[in-house]
Parts: C-alpha cells; structure tokens; sequence
C-alpha cells in the first residue's frame, strides 16, 4: 500500500442546499427563503471560493491484530483504542486508512472579522459555507482514495473521527503523530481540537473481504477537477 499522501488544492463545489441546511433551513422550507437571504448565501459562497486552501493527507498502515476489546495493532507497530462498535464494523479489515483535511485559515479570519464589523449574518453565512466546504473535501478525498484503489477489488468501511461517538478524541493525537499533518498546516492543541477548526480527521478499515462496507457516494458535481481520473460521467 502507499506511503504517507499529500493531496494540494482540493477544488470543490460549496453546495448552495447544503449551506442553507446547515443554517438551519430544512430541505422542504428553501421555497419559502427570503430573496435577501438567499443572495446573501450567494454572494458568500462567491467570497468563500478564493479564501480556500483545502489540502488533505492520507497514509494507510497494515493491520496485523483487531481485538475485541477495542485495541487495534498494525505491523508498523502503531497501537490504537477505540470501541466495541468500531471493532464490530472493522471485521476482516486488513489496511487502516489514516486521513486529515483542512480548507485553511483564511475562512476563519473573514469571519471573525464579518463579526467583527457587525455583518454578523453574513459572518454566519460564511462560516456555514465553510463547514460545507472541508466536509466535501474530505468526501472528495474518501473517493479519490475508493477510486484509486478499486482494481485492487477492495471494500472500505464507514469512517470513524475521533472524538464522536464514544472514541477518544485523545485518539487524536496518535493520527497526528503519524500523519504529521503539520506539513500541510493543521496542528493539535493541548484539548486535542484542531487548528484551524475547519479540519476533519478520520480513519476507516479496508479490506478485501470486509463484512460491513460502506461506499460514500459523493457526486463529481461538486468536484471542479474536471480532468481528474476518476470522474465519474
């Protein structure tokens, strides 16, 4: 399997249905938005796309023991604690997949200083459209990696972030130690909460004869690489 991965410039589409969900507009209620409102939504969805530096790293290391428990081991001899649950959806798994995004900084700071000058809707807005962002990024990324390896007939499981759910978000700090996602501007403070916040890390298990797969169907139209690979038509 492949070393330690970085991928540059993750160019994606901001999802206008799905900033407005996360402002709390239900799919069956975008109708009735004001026209303010939604070209407010607009207008920073326009100001967030120059403020991106989405960036992600990835490595996979080999597993050589799951136990029941919850502690898994890898041959590179790399020990991590999660729960019953996680251990249940890793069943036959042979490769852990370690996986950090960010879309930068400059997001945070437009935002902060919308707040700052009192345009708090629009801070709000974009803040959302942020979210949005790095959450499709690291959907980009999860399928250019499930496309990259789907001649080697591979089955991946659903992913685990540190810190839902029941794991540890101390967990974090073992991603970090291997990942050293440092390189590409993410770093971990003493709560184990990243910088800058709009980052996500995850893990997932893969296998070719995993038992609970999972495939994220993230749709090429929110992907702007036009000439990538793995473009689905």
């Amino acid at each position: 399997m492949e070393k330690r991965k970085i991928i540059n410039q993750i160019k994606i589409k901001i999802a206008e249905q799905e900033v407005l969900r996360y402002l709390g507009y239900p799919q069956d209620l975008i109708h009735e938005i004001s026209t303010d409102i939604k070209k407010i939504v607009r207008e920073e969805i326009e100001q967030a796309y120059p403020l991106l530096e989405s960036r992600g790293i990835y490595q996979f290391l080999d597993i050589s023991s799951v136990f029941a428990n919850g502690i898994i081991m890898t041959k590179q001899g790399y020990q991590f604690m999660v729960n019953k649950k996680t251990i249940d959806l890793l069943k036959n798994a042979e490769y852990l997949l370690l996986m950090v995004v960010t879309i930068g900084l400059k997001i945070e700071k437009a935002v902060k200083e919308n707040f700052r000058q009192g345009n708090h809707v629009r801070a709000m807005v974009l803040d959302a459209a942020g979210t949005v962002a790095v959450k499709t990024a690291g959907q980009w990324l999860n399928h250019f990696i499930e496309e990259k390896n789907s001649r080697e007939d591979l089955k991946f499981s659903r992913y685990f972030e540190p810190g839902s759910g029941d794991w540890d978000i101390k967990e974090q700090k073992q991603i970090f130690e291997i990942l050293r996602p440092e390189i590409i501007g993410i770093t971990l403070n003493p709560s184990f909460m990243m910088n800058p916040t709009k980052s996500l890390s995850w893990i997932r298990g893969i296998g070719h004869n995993l038992i609970n797969t999972y495939r994220d169907e993230f749709s090429c139209q929110y992907c702007l690489l036009s000439n990538c690979p793995f473009r689905k038509k």
